[in-house]
């Protein structure tokens, strides 16, 4: 009876979401109509974007903030190790898992706890043990977001308590997620429904807040999050068919909306697009002709029935665009050959110096002189040749005056 009771109980969960987020035709030709102020729906395996509203928009996280936190405390290697917990993060404010001071704890139970139950006082507990102070991991958190590419992002808390100077964009934390979901222990820590919670202050089993984990087929994590200044932020990953998605709404007016509209973009996705993939070692041709084999597969992602074109660069750059000129992929497909070019410099430079050669400069220089030579030597002649005429001609005038005279 229970069993029977749990899985109507998740039925009408499912239709209570779903009815009001799906559009009266069934087709869905158009794109969802989302209610959050800002959304991103991207294929959570190449990165493409599938659907976008206002993604660059600067917002505030909330507690999606925490994914960040809780890849880098994995990331850290430490999960092993225990922490104290200190005074300040007693006196969080906000969602709690009830920590006391000085209450010790293994990393890995404060980053499940954080995860699960929003739990604010752990976020900053597991900052200190891990920086030593809030400053320092906000350092460390806004490191990692430049990394996955999160260019718009500033963060300053560790679990996202509202500051004018911690914002990010749907675009910058859905790059953010796609890097932290490829790490096995995150994906399977936000995938935990129920924790059981054993602590000095409290003795529980914390229900993960992400309802879809429960009303939506396929949904592998990832957070939610709510401060007055932020309204209803969620990040949500899905799983199903072959495809996976990764959804991001900011600024939702209700819970209930974030949570339409996510699978309003889940249901768009799965209905509207597909993978497409060059598998490795297909060939193909440059512009030359030549042909060049993928070195690796390479997968991007379409609007099903929608043909793609492949651009092969000079630098050897095989770049995939959809119909519209939209990259959707790029991958290296052959270096260029440094030898043609250095062929061709080299012949250009023989050619330089075959004109400035030391004995060409000889010859030249000889031809200058000798040419000077012949010219002088010519000039010489016929001076010469003048002075014998004028000389034989005083000579005819001398000897006729002396006949005269006799």
């Amino acid at each position: 009876m229970k069993k029977i009771f749990q899985t109507l109980l998740s039925l009408s969960l499912v239709s209570g979401i779903l009815a009001p987020a799906l559009p009266a035709h069934a087709s869905m030709q158009e794109a969802p109509q989302v209610k959050s102020k800002t959304a991103i729906l991207i294929d959570q395996k190449t990165g493409n974007v599938l659907y976008n509203k206002k993604d660059s928009k600067k917002m505030y996280p909330a507690s999606i903030t925490k994914i960040v936190t809780a890849i880098l405390a994995i990331e850290s290697g430490k999960m092993d190790e225990m922490v104290t917990v200190s005074r300040d993060a007693t006196l969080t404010d906000g969602t709690r898992v009830y920590l006391s001071e000085g209450e010790q704890l293994p990393l890995r139970k404060l980053v499940e706890g954080m995860m699960v139950n929003s739990g604010n006082d752990a976020a900053v507990a597991i900052a200190e043990y891990l920086a030593g102070d809030i400053p320092s991991f906000a350092d460390q958190m806004n490191e990692f977001a430049k990394k996955a590419g999160a260019v718009h992002t500033h963060f300053v808390t560790p679990n996202g308590l509202y500051d004018p100077e911690h914002y990010t964009t749907a675009e910058d934390m859905a790059k953010i997620t796609q890097v932290a979901m490829k790490n096995k222990e995150f994906q399977r820590i936000v995938s935990i429904k129920n924790l059981p919670w054993h602590v000095k202050g409290w003795d529980t089993t914390l229900v993960n807040h992400h309802r879809l984990l429960w009303d939506y087929p396929g949904v592998t994590g990832v957070k939610n999050g709510y401060v007055s200044q932020a309204k209803h932020t969620l990040v949500t990953s899905v799983s199903r068919n072959g495809m996976d998605f990764i959804a991001v709404v900011l600024k939702a007016p209700s819970s209930k909306a974030a949570y339409r509209d996510t699978i309003s973009l889940f249901e768009y996705g799965f209905t509207h697009f597909q993978r497409q993939k060059l598998s490795k070692g297909t060939k193909i041709e440059d512009s030359t002709g030549k042909e060049h084999a993928l070195k690796k597969d390479l997968e991007f992602t379409l609007p099903m029935g929608e043909h793609y074109t492949k651009k092969v660069f000079s630098n050897g750059d095989l770049r995939v665009q959809d119909g519209n000129g939209k990259e959707l992929a790029t991958v290296k497909l052959f270096h260029p050959s440094p030898k043609k070019a250095t062929s061709r410099m080299a012949s250009s430079t023989a050619q330089k110096v075959k004109e400035i050669t030391p004995l060409q400069l000889t010859t030249r220089t000889a031809v200058f002189f000798y040419s000077l030579f012949l010219l002088l030597v010519s000039c010489m002649v016929i001076v010469r040749m003048r002075k014998k005429k004028r000389k034989a001609q005083r000579m005819k005038r001398l000897s006729k005056n002396y006949t005269y005279v006799k």
